[in-house]
């Protein structure tokens, strides 16, 4: 019970799965239309290609949660599923012998090998699936038993359902009948050890027959779904697509990134050498056959740690069972309560911390905090969201929250998109030309990049062809330069682009002369070119020089080119910069200049370098009357008053 706190501990917090939203979404439209779409409902690229959806029915539970108490439904469901997997993984622990501190211990290094695999996506119900048919292959009887037959068969029927069940939530229950001919894989060489020992006497392990047979039953419970026999080509497509578009998950483990992993499959290949007298070959067969494919496909390493849990689990009871005295073996009566005590601190004290912080004790609901929302509502407000461009996470966002109204170039859906569109967005060589012909193949008018820092696609917007619009935060924002939207990248357009490189990531490139499509005026795209500039100088402190030549260029234009308060706001700037360097007569003038702008005119920053630079250059009388009009907006301050000492000096 302490350890199921620990799990829920860990996992009652808000949702940071970026597939929860399209998911949500189908599951949507399902219980509104009563039917599986089999098209690529969601986007305007391909909405005639089709989608195999094996997951329907986690969609619909997933619809139905939201229906019932939203978000934070689906996060305690979630929740409540993975404690119930956990307890039951523990209940298989302790059936093959296991102790109870053992099994926890190996529970929770599995816990944390996972924590990144246990989110609100349908693979839950893959885990919870392996689970249970580990439970229920613990209940098949003894060849010899006197009900051996009849208990087999109700096993058998049990084991069937869920397949068939599992199946109809995610296609993950492929693995069930590779797990089962594993096992019979291992009975049947179980069997033959026993009989080379003649260990006639023992009790005879479960048959292989029934297990081979299961396995086979397995494969036809596996079409039982919507979908039927085309569960093939969608399992088929997960083997085939990641070789044209690089997915995380399809890759091959890594120290750096999954060392947990990798140390807890060199524990498993240590208990199978050092036990491999007291391991039956039906247990440990279909860990090392989920160890192989976890070499291959990392998605797998969560499924490998908990199937791996049981092994390890038995192998530390077996070395404590060894190796600790009589006298260790009762000071270890106390390593359980303590442990207890220590799963719930640990579960407790986060959570009483943010109450001691004003937060509240269980905070549920979705992250939205890497959702670019701000530049959404932007494109929202400017009628750019009809043939946008965006990325796969930020696509999943956008289907359910603007479907139908619109449509999104790409979502996470990859059996949704044929190959060729695959093929696309998985190269990282293209040139600018070559991704500006797949815009224009697409139609697309406008493109939202998300985690720009990071993003390659960043730099691939021609600034001939494309209006950067916006800048904020981790995303950027440009649409393609049409008659319609002239006046409005007049008039938020920003005079960058973008490079990539692999080790530093995208940088932002000002651009010193506007594009010759570009409608911004000339002394406009200095000013913002300065302002970039500006911005850019905590990052390199060259900028700066280059920001005050631009607000140079831009000041040079005619009186009014400039919008009034941008003028005033340069003027008395630059005025200030002159002014520090000695130039009086040229702060003079740019002072004076902004001055004479309704704001500019009581700015008292802009008065007293006024005042200052009349001083330096001994105009008596104008510095006089400069500092009589600090002292008046001063007045009372000790600005005032030194106001007042150089007005008197002056007179």
């Amino acid at each position: 019970m302490a350890f199921l706190v620990f799990v829920a501990g860990l996992l009652l917090c808000p949702s940071t799965e970026s597939d929860l939203f399209f998911r949500l979404k189908v599951g949507q439209e399902i219980l509104a239309t009563g039917a599986i779409p089999a098209q690529n409902l969601f986007s305007f690229t391909y909405p005639q290609h089709p989608d195999v959806d094996t997951a329907w029915l986690f969609e619909v539970l997933l619809a139905a949660l939201f229906r019932l108490g939203g978000f934070p439904a689906i996060v305690v469901a979630k929740t409540a599923v993975v404690m119930g997997t956990f307890a039951l993984a523990y209940w298989v622990c302790r059936r093959r012998g296991a102790g109870p501190l053992a099994s926890v211990v190996v529970l929770v290094a599995a816990l944390f090998v996972m924590r990144e695999r246990l989110v609100e996506r349908p693979h839950l119900f893959s885990l919870a699936g392996e689970v249970a048919l580990l439970a229920l292959l613990e209940c098949l009887p003894r060849p010899t038993a006197p009900t051996a037959r009849r208990q087999t068969l109700r096993v058998g029927a049990a084991l069937l359902g869920v397949v068939v069940l599992w199946a109809n939530l995610h296609a993950g229950a492929f693995l069930a009948p590779i797990i089962l001919a594993l096992t019979g894989g291992g009975a049947l060489i179980d069997h033959h050890r026993r009989a080379a020992l003649r260990r006639d006497a023992a009790e005879p392990p479960p048959a292989a027959a029934p297990l081979l047979i299961m396995a086979a039953g397995a494969v036809l419970a596996l079409a039982a779904t919507p979908v039927g026999p085309r569960i093939v080509r969608y399992l088929w497509l997960h083997l085939h697509l990641p070789r044209m578009h690089a997915v995380d998950e399809f890759r091959s483990p890594a120290l750096i990134s999954d060392g947990p992993l990798i140390v807890l499959g060199a524990l498993v290949i240590a208990a199978a050498v050092v036990f491999r007298r007291r391991l039956p070959a039906r247990v440990l067969l279909p860990v090392l056959g989920l160890g192989l494919m976890t070499c291959g496909w990392v998605r797998f390493g969560a499924d490998f740690a908990l199937l791996a849990a049981p092994v390890l689990a038995v192998a530390l009871s077996f070395a404590a069972a060894d190796r600790l005295n009589a006298k260790a073996r009762a000071l270890a009566r106390f390593a359980s309560p303590l442990a207890a005590v220590a799963l719930v601190v640990a579960a407790v004290a986060p959570r009483a911390v943010a109450m001691a912080r004003r937060q509240p004790f269980i905070h549920l609901g979705v992250d939205t905090s890497a959702l670019p929302l701000a530049a959404l509502a932007f494109m929202e407000q400017h009628g750019l969201r009809d043939r946008m461009y965006n990325d796969f996470e930020v696509g999943s966002y956008l289907a359910f929250a603007d479907y139908p109204r619109h449509r999104v170039f790409v979502d996470p859906r990859m059996p949704a998109y044929p190959d060729e569109f695959h093929r696309l967005l998985g190269r990282f060589d293209l040139s600018r030309a070559d991704w500006n012909a797949a815009m224009d193949r697409y139609q697309v008018d406008s493109a939202l990049i998300a985690y720009a820092g990071v993003n390659r696609r960043a730099a691939w917007w021609d600034p001939e062809i494309w209006a950067l619009v916006y800048r904020q935060d981790d995303a950027r924002v440009f649409v393609r330069r049409l008659p319609r939207w002239t006046a409005f990248i007049a008039a938020h357009e920003i005079p960058a682009t973008f490079r990539f490189s692999v080790e530093t990531g995208a940088a932002t490139v000002p651009i010193d002369e506007p594009p010759v499509t570009s409608p911004v005026a000339d002394c406009v795209w200095r000013q913002r070119l300065g302002d970039l500039q500006f911005e850019l100088a905590g990052e390199d402190t060259r900028f700066a020089a280059r920001a005050e030549q631009a607000y140079r260029r831009a000041l040079a234009a005619a009186p009014g080119c400039l919008p009034s308060d941008d003028e005033i706001r340069l003027a008395a700037w630059l005025g200030a910069v002159d002014l520090k360097a000695g130039r009086w007569k040229e702060a003079l003038a740019l002072l004076d200049r902004a001055r004479d702008g309704d704001r500019g005119a009581d700015d008292l920053a802009t008065l007293t370098n006024r005042a200052i630079a009349l001083e330096s250059l001994r105009d008596n009388v104008a510095a006089a009357a400069a500092w009589d009009r600090v002292a008046t907006r001063a007045a009372g301050t000790p600005l005032g008053q030194k106001a007042l000492e150089h007005s008197r000096r002056w007179k």
